[in-house]
Protein backbone atom coordinates (compact mmCIF):
# COMPACT_ATOMS: atom_id res chain seq x y z
CA UNK A 1 0.00 0.00 0.00
CA UNK A 2 1.56 3.28 -1.13
CA UNK A 3 0.64 6.61 0.44
CA UNK A 4 1.11 9.84 -1.51
CA UNK A 5 2.39 12.18 1.17
CA UNK A 6 2.89 15.92 1.32
CA UNK A 7 6.65 15.32 1.01
CA UNK A 8 6.17 13.61 -2.36
CA UNK A 9 3.97 16.46 -3.54
CA UNK A 10 6.70 19.02 -2.85
CA UNK A 11 9.42 16.85 -4.37
CA UNK A 12 7.42 16.52 -7.57
CA UNK A 13 7.27 12.73 -7.30
CA UNK A 14 3.63 12.38 -8.33
CA UNK A 15 1.97 12.42 -11.75
CA UNK A 16 -1.04 14.42 -10.61
CA UNK A 17 -1.48 18.12 -11.28
CA UNK A 18 -0.41 20.34 -8.37
CA UNK A 19 -1.29 24.03 -7.98
CA UNK A 20 0.51 26.00 -5.28
CA UNK A 21 -0.69 29.32 -3.87
CA UNK A 22 0.21 31.84 -1.16
CA UNK A 23 3.55 31.17 0.55
CA UNK A 24 5.27 29.32 3.38
CA UNK A 25 4.65 30.73 6.85
CA UNK A 26 7.10 31.09 9.73
CA UNK A 27 5.33 31.27 13.10
CA UNK A 28 7.08 32.17 16.34
CA UNK A 29 5.41 30.81 19.48
CA UNK A 30 6.48 32.66 22.64
CA UNK A 31 5.88 31.73 26.27
CA UNK A 32 2.40 32.43 27.68
CA UNK A 33 1.90 35.50 29.86
CA UNK A 34 3.41 35.62 33.34
CA UNK A 35 1.01 34.21 35.90
CA UNK A 36 0.16 31.24 33.69
CA UNK A 37 0.59 27.75 35.07
CA UNK A 38 3.62 25.90 33.72
CA UNK A 39 1.95 23.24 31.57
CA UNK A 40 4.62 21.14 29.87
CA UNK A 41 2.76 20.63 26.58
CA UNK A 42 2.32 24.39 26.29
CA UNK A 43 5.99 25.09 26.94
CA UNK A 44 7.09 22.37 24.51
CA UNK A 45 5.28 24.19 21.70
CA UNK A 46 7.34 27.38 21.98
CA UNK A 47 9.86 28.30 19.29
CA UNK A 48 9.67 28.79 15.53
CA UNK A 49 7.44 26.60 13.38
CA UNK A 50 7.36 26.59 9.58
CA UNK A 51 4.19 25.79 7.67
CA UNK A 52 4.67 24.62 4.09
CA UNK A 53 3.18 26.43 1.12
CA UNK A 54 -0.47 25.45 0.59
CA UNK A 55 -1.42 23.57 -2.56
CA UNK A 56 -4.21 21.81 -4.42
CA UNK A 57 -3.89 18.39 -6.09
CA UNK A 58 -6.11 17.41 -9.03
CA UNK A 59 -6.41 13.62 -9.23
CA UNK A 60 -8.10 12.16 -12.30
CA UNK A 61 -10.18 8.96 -12.13
CA UNK A 62 -10.06 8.78 -8.35
CA UNK A 63 -12.16 7.07 -5.70
CA UNK A 64 -13.43 8.23 -2.33
CA UNK A 65 -13.97 5.25 -0.06
CA UNK A 66 -15.22 4.45 3.44
CA UNK A 67 -16.73 6.30 6.35
CA UNK A 68 -14.37 9.31 6.15
CA UNK A 69 -14.08 9.40 2.33
CA UNK A 70 -10.42 8.55 1.94
CA UNK A 71 -9.06 9.31 -1.53
CA UNK A 72 -7.38 6.74 -3.80
CA UNK A 73 -5.89 7.43 -7.21
CA UNK A 74 -6.34 5.18 -10.24
CA UNK A 75 -3.36 3.03 -9.19
CA UNK A 76 -4.82 2.45 -5.73
CA UNK A 77 -2.45 4.82 -3.93
CA UNK A 78 -3.82 6.58 -0.86
CA UNK A 79 -3.90 10.37 -1.13
CA UNK A 80 -2.79 11.38 2.36
CA UNK A 81 -4.14 14.92 2.08
CA UNK A 82 -7.70 13.56 2.04
CA UNK A 83 -7.12 12.39 5.62
CA UNK A 84 -4.76 14.82 7.36
CA UNK A 85 -1.83 17.12 6.77
CA UNK A 86 0.35 15.10 9.15
CA UNK A 87 2.73 12.23 8.26
CA UNK A 88 1.01 9.88 10.73
CA UNK A 89 -2.33 10.14 8.91
CA UNK A 90 -2.35 6.42 8.13
CA UNK A 91 -3.49 5.68 11.69
CA UNK A 92 -6.88 7.19 10.84
CA UNK A 93 -7.57 4.70 8.03
CA UNK A 94 -10.18 2.09 9.02
CA UNK A 95 -9.32 -1.45 7.90
CA UNK A 96 -12.78 -1.75 6.36
CA UNK A 97 -11.94 1.11 3.99
CA UNK A 98 -8.91 -0.75 2.62
CA UNK A 99 -10.98 -3.88 2.07
CA UNK A 100 -13.74 -1.97 0.32
CA UNK A 101 -11.30 -0.28 -2.06
CA UNK A 102 -9.80 -3.65 -3.07
CA UNK A 103 -13.10 -5.26 -4.09
CA UNK A 104 -12.72 -6.33 -7.71
CA UNK A 105 -16.38 -5.66 -8.50
CA UNK A 106 -16.27 -2.23 -6.88
CA UNK A 107 -19.23 -0.26 -8.19
CA UNK A 108 -20.22 3.23 -7.15
CA UNK A 109 -21.83 6.37 -8.52
CA UNK A 110 -19.59 8.82 -10.37
CA UNK A 111 -19.13 12.58 -9.95
CA UNK A 112 -17.48 14.87 -12.50
CA UNK A 113 -15.49 17.02 -10.04
CA UNK A 114 -15.60 16.89 -6.25
CA UNK A 115 -13.78 17.80 -3.07
CA UNK A 116 -14.33 15.99 0.21
CA UNK A 117 -14.81 18.02 3.39
CA UNK A 118 -15.49 14.96 5.49
CA UNK A 119 -13.12 14.42 8.38
CA UNK A 120 -12.28 11.79 10.98
CA UNK A 121 -13.68 14.26 13.54
CA UNK A 122 -16.78 16.30 12.64
CA UNK A 123 -16.64 18.58 15.72
CA UNK A 124 -16.66 22.37 15.67
CA UNK A 125 -12.88 22.91 15.84
CA UNK A 126 -12.18 20.43 13.06
CA UNK A 127 -14.98 21.79 10.86
CA UNK A 128 -13.62 25.33 10.98
CA UNK A 129 -9.90 24.57 10.99
CA UNK A 130 -9.63 21.33 8.98
CA UNK A 131 -12.52 21.86 6.56
CA UNK A 132 -13.56 25.48 6.02
CA UNK A 133 -10.01 26.86 5.80
CA UNK A 134 -9.39 24.47 2.89
CA UNK A 135 -12.06 26.25 0.85
CA UNK A 136 -9.44 28.88 0.02
CA UNK A 137 -7.61 26.20 -1.96
CA UNK A 138 -10.82 25.06 -3.65
CA UNK A 139 -11.60 28.61 -4.72
CA UNK A 140 -8.06 29.11 -6.00
CA UNK A 141 -8.45 25.93 -8.07
CA UNK A 142 -11.77 27.17 -9.44
CA UNK A 143 -10.22 30.52 -10.41
CA UNK A 144 -7.36 28.76 -12.24
CA UNK A 145 -9.39 26.08 -14.02
CA UNK A 146 -12.96 27.34 -14.25
CA UNK A 147 -14.10 24.08 -12.61
CA UNK A 148 -16.30 24.28 -9.49
CA UNK A 149 -16.06 21.01 -7.54
CA UNK A 150 -19.06 19.61 -5.71
CA UNK A 151 -18.46 19.65 -1.95
CA UNK A 152 -18.89 16.31 -0.18
CA UNK A 153 -19.87 16.79 3.47
CA UNK A 154 -20.89 14.48 6.32
CA UNK A 155 -24.45 13.19 6.25
CA UNK A 156 -26.96 15.04 8.44
CA UNK A 157 -24.83 18.16 8.95
CA UNK A 158 -25.40 20.32 12.00
CA UNK A 159 -27.23 23.63 11.52
CA UNK A 160 -24.03 25.58 12.25
CA UNK A 161 -22.27 23.65 9.50
CA UNK A 162 -24.99 24.49 6.98
CA UNK A 163 -25.05 28.12 8.14
CA UNK A 164 -21.27 28.43 7.78
CA UNK A 165 -21.41 27.15 4.20
CA UNK A 166 -24.22 29.60 3.36
CA UNK A 167 -22.18 32.50 4.72
CA UNK A 168 -19.27 31.39 2.53
CA UNK A 169 -21.51 31.41 -0.54
CA UNK A 170 -22.23 27.68 -0.85
CA UNK A 171 -25.84 26.59 -1.35
CA UNK A 172 -27.31 23.12 -0.72
CA UNK A 173 -27.06 22.45 -4.48
CA UNK A 174 -23.28 22.86 -4.21
CA UNK A 175 -22.99 19.96 -1.74
CA UNK A 176 -23.82 16.29 -1.43
CA UNK A 177 -23.91 14.32 1.80
CA UNK A 178 -21.44 11.45 2.11
CA UNK A 179 -22.89 7.94 1.78
CA UNK A 180 -20.23 6.29 4.02
CA UNK A 181 -19.45 3.90 1.18
CA UNK A 182 -17.81 5.21 -1.98
CA UNK A 183 -17.93 7.27 -5.17
CA UNK A 184 -15.84 7.54 -8.30
CA UNK A 185 -14.63 11.02 -9.19
CA UNK A 186 -13.36 12.08 -12.63
CA UNK A 187 -11.50 15.02 -11.10
CA UNK A 188 -10.87 14.80 -7.36
CA UNK A 189 -9.78 18.19 -6.02
CA UNK A 190 -7.68 17.89 -2.86
CA UNK A 191 -6.67 21.14 -1.11
CA UNK A 192 -3.97 20.84 1.52
CA UNK A 193 -4.80 21.04 5.21
CA UNK A 194 -3.95 24.41 6.71
CA UNK A 195 -2.47 23.11 9.94
CA UNK A 196 0.34 20.75 10.85
CA UNK A 197 -0.30 19.09 14.20
CA UNK A 198 -1.11 21.96 16.61
CA UNK A 199 0.22 24.75 14.38
CA UNK A 200 -2.55 26.45 12.41
CA UNK A 201 -2.03 28.84 9.51
CA UNK A 202 -2.86 32.42 10.58
CA UNK A 203 -3.22 33.36 6.91
CA UNK A 204 -5.92 30.70 6.46
CA UNK A 205 -7.74 31.89 9.60
CA UNK A 206 -7.63 35.49 8.41
CA UNK A 207 -9.00 34.44 5.01
CA UNK A 208 -11.87 32.56 6.66
CA UNK A 209 -12.65 35.45 9.03
CA UNK A 210 -12.71 37.99 6.21
CA UNK A 211 -14.94 35.83 4.01
CA UNK A 212 -17.46 35.17 6.78
CA UNK A 213 -17.57 38.74 8.08
CA UNK A 214 -18.00 40.15 4.57
CA UNK A 215 -21.26 38.20 4.17
CA UNK A 216 -22.57 38.83 7.69
CA UNK A 217 -25.48 41.19 8.35
CA UNK A 218 -25.60 43.44 11.42
CA UNK A 219 -28.90 41.95 12.60
CA UNK A 220 -28.73 40.18 15.95
CA UNK A 221 -31.06 39.74 18.90
CA UNK A 222 -28.35 39.19 21.52
CA UNK A 223 -26.39 41.69 23.56
CA UNK A 224 -22.70 41.65 22.62
CA UNK A 225 -20.15 42.16 25.38
CA UNK A 226 -16.47 42.57 24.46
CA UNK A 227 -15.59 40.73 27.67
CA UNK A 228 -16.64 37.13 27.16
CA UNK A 229 -16.82 34.13 29.45
CA UNK A 230 -17.67 30.85 27.72
CA UNK A 231 -19.89 28.63 29.85
CA UNK A 232 -20.19 24.89 29.14
CA UNK A 233 -23.19 23.77 31.25
CA UNK A 234 -24.46 21.43 28.51
CA UNK A 235 -21.13 19.75 27.77
CA UNK A 236 -20.19 16.24 28.84
CA UNK A 237 -16.97 17.50 30.39
CA UNK A 238 -14.71 20.47 31.09
CA UNK A 239 -17.50 22.50 32.63
CA UNK A 240 -16.37 24.81 35.44
CA UNK A 241 -17.41 23.31 38.77
CA UNK A 242 -17.02 26.58 40.71
CA UNK A 243 -18.46 28.75 37.94
CA UNK A 244 -20.38 30.93 40.41
CA UNK A 245 -17.08 31.86 42.09
CA UNK A 246 -15.49 32.57 38.70
CA UNK A 247 -18.36 34.85 37.65
CA UNK A 248 -18.25 36.59 41.03
CA UNK A 249 -14.89 38.09 40.03
CA UNK A 250 -15.57 38.39 36.30
CA UNK A 251 -19.01 40.04 36.32
CA UNK A 252 -17.84 43.22 38.14
CA UNK A 253 -15.22 43.58 35.38
CA UNK A 254 -17.92 43.62 32.70
CA UNK A 255 -17.80 39.97 31.66
CA UNK A 256 -20.95 38.29 30.34
CA UNK A 257 -21.37 34.50 30.25
CA UNK A 258 -22.34 32.97 26.91
CA UNK A 259 -23.21 29.36 26.07
CA UNK A 260 -22.11 28.65 22.51
CA UNK A 261 -24.79 26.00 21.89
CA UNK A 262 -27.45 28.68 22.42
CA UNK A 263 -26.06 30.98 19.72
CA UNK A 264 -26.39 30.80 15.97
CA UNK A 265 -23.14 30.48 14.06
CA UNK A 266 -23.60 34.04 12.78
CA UNK A 267 -23.97 35.36 16.33
CA UNK A 268 -20.82 33.52 17.42
CA UNK A 269 -18.94 35.37 14.68
CA UNK A 270 -20.51 38.71 15.66
CA UNK A 271 -19.70 38.13 19.33
CA UNK A 272 -16.04 37.27 18.83
CA UNK A 273 -15.43 39.86 16.12
CA UNK A 274 -15.87 42.60 18.74
CA UNK A 275 -14.20 40.75 21.62
CA UNK A 276 -11.56 42.30 23.84
CA UNK A 277 -10.93 39.36 26.19
CA UNK A 278 -12.13 35.76 26.39
CA UNK A 279 -11.99 33.54 29.49
CA UNK A 280 -13.01 29.96 28.78
CA UNK A 281 -12.63 26.34 29.82
CA UNK A 282 -10.47 24.50 27.31
CA UNK A 283 -12.76 23.45 24.47
CA UNK A 284 -13.98 23.99 20.92
CA UNK A 285 -15.63 27.33 21.73
CA UNK A 286 -12.15 28.87 21.80
CA UNK A 287 -11.88 28.22 18.06
CA UNK A 288 -13.97 31.38 17.69
CA UNK A 289 -10.97 33.54 18.57
CA UNK A 290 -10.15 33.43 14.85
CA UNK A 291 -12.98 35.95 14.33
CA UNK A 292 -11.47 38.61 16.63
CA UNK A 293 -10.64 41.91 14.90
CA UNK A 294 -8.49 43.38 17.67
CA UNK A 295 -5.52 42.06 19.64
CA UNK A 296 -7.38 39.70 21.92
CA UNK A 297 -6.63 38.51 25.46
CA UNK A 298 -7.24 34.75 25.79
CA UNK A 299 -7.32 32.91 29.12
CA UNK A 300 -7.53 29.13 28.66
CA UNK A 301 -8.74 27.16 31.71
CA UNK A 302 -7.42 23.58 31.76
CA UNK A 303 -8.40 20.65 33.88
CA UNK A 304 -6.48 17.40 33.59
CA UNK A 305 -6.95 17.29 29.78
CA UNK A 306 -5.98 19.57 26.93
CA UNK A 307 -3.75 20.30 23.95
CA UNK A 308 -1.61 23.31 22.99
CA UNK A 309 -3.79 24.06 19.94
CA UNK A 310 -5.42 27.26 21.26
CA UNK A 311 -2.12 28.46 22.71
CA UNK A 312 -0.46 28.06 19.32
CA UNK A 313 -3.46 29.59 17.53
CA UNK A 314 -3.58 32.64 19.80
CA UNK A 315 0.16 33.17 19.41
CA UNK A 316 0.02 32.77 15.62
CA UNK A 317 -2.70 35.43 15.47
CA UNK A 318 -0.65 37.81 17.62
CA UNK A 319 -2.92 37.62 20.68
CA UNK A 320 -2.13 37.66 24.40
CA UNK A 321 -2.44 34.15 25.89
CA UNK A 322 -2.49 32.91 29.45
CA UNK A 323 -3.57 29.62 30.99
CA UNK A 324 -4.37 27.95 34.28
CA UNK A 325 -4.44 24.20 34.86
CA UNK A 326 -4.97 21.94 37.83
CA UNK A 327 -3.72 18.34 37.74
CA UNK A 328 -2.92 18.47 34.03
CA UNK A 329 -2.01 15.06 32.61
CA UNK A 330 -1.97 14.66 28.80
CA UNK A 331 -2.03 10.86 29.11
CA UNK A 332 -5.33 10.97 30.99
CA UNK A 333 -7.72 10.93 28.04
CA UNK A 334 -10.73 10.55 30.33
CA UNK A 335 -9.92 14.01 31.68
CA UNK A 336 -11.89 15.57 28.83
CA UNK A 337 -15.06 14.26 30.49
CA UNK A 338 -14.31 15.71 33.93
CA UNK A 339 -15.19 19.09 35.38
CA UNK A 340 -12.65 21.83 36.13
CA UNK A 341 -12.13 23.67 39.39
CA UNK A 342 -10.52 27.09 38.88
CA UNK A 343 -8.09 28.55 41.41
CA UNK A 344 -9.79 31.92 41.92
CA UNK A 345 -6.75 33.65 43.43
CA UNK A 346 -4.58 32.58 40.47
CA UNK A 347 -7.24 33.74 38.03
CA UNK A 348 -7.34 37.18 39.63
CA UNK A 349 -3.55 37.49 39.38
CA UNK A 350 -3.52 36.33 35.75
CA UNK A 351 -6.28 38.75 34.77
CA UNK A 352 -4.40 41.68 36.30
CA UNK A 353 -1.15 40.60 34.66
CA UNK A 354 -2.69 40.32 31.20
CA UNK A 355 -4.54 43.63 31.39
CA UNK A 356 -1.30 45.28 32.50
CA UNK A 357 0.69 43.82 29.59
CA UNK A 358 -2.03 44.78 27.11
CA UNK A 359 -2.32 48.35 28.43
CA UNK A 360 1.47 48.77 28.43
CA UNK A 361 1.63 47.67 24.78
CA UNK A 362 -1.13 50.13 23.88
CA UNK A 363 0.76 53.00 25.52
CA UNK A 364 3.92 52.14 23.61
CA UNK A 365 1.95 51.92 20.36
CA UNK A 366 0.31 55.31 21.04
CA UNK A 367 3.69 56.95 21.62
CA UNK A 368 5.12 55.41 18.46
CA UNK A 369 2.09 56.56 16.44
CA UNK A 370 2.42 60.10 17.79
CA UNK A 371 6.12 60.22 16.95
CA UNK A 372 5.41 58.93 13.46
CA UNK A 373 2.77 61.62 12.86
CA UNK A 374 5.14 64.39 14.03
CA UNK A 375 7.98 62.99 11.94
CA UNK A 376 10.20 62.31 14.97
CA UNK A 377 12.13 59.07 14.33
CA UNK A 378 14.09 59.13 17.59
CA UNK A 379 12.27 56.03 18.83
Amino acid sequence: MKVITRKEVFEGNIKHRVLQFNAEEAIVINHPCNGSDQIREILNTTGQHNLSQPFVIEVENAKLVGTIAIGFDEAGNIIAETISGNPDCIKYIPAQTLLLEKLSNWAAPQIEAACSLTNWNSGYFHWLIDCLTRLEGIEYYQAQTGIKPTLIIHANPQEWQKESLRLLGYNPDDCIEWNDSGVKVKKLVVPSFRREHNIISPTACQWLRQRLLSNLSDNTSISLSPRIYISRPKSAGRNIINEADVMAILAPLGFVAYTMEELSFADEIRLFSQAEIVVAPHGAGLTNIIFALQKLIVIDLFGSFGTPCFFALAQALGFYYGCLGEGFDPKNKTGKYKGITVDIAKLQVLLQEMFTVRDSDRQVASVEDALFLTGDSAV
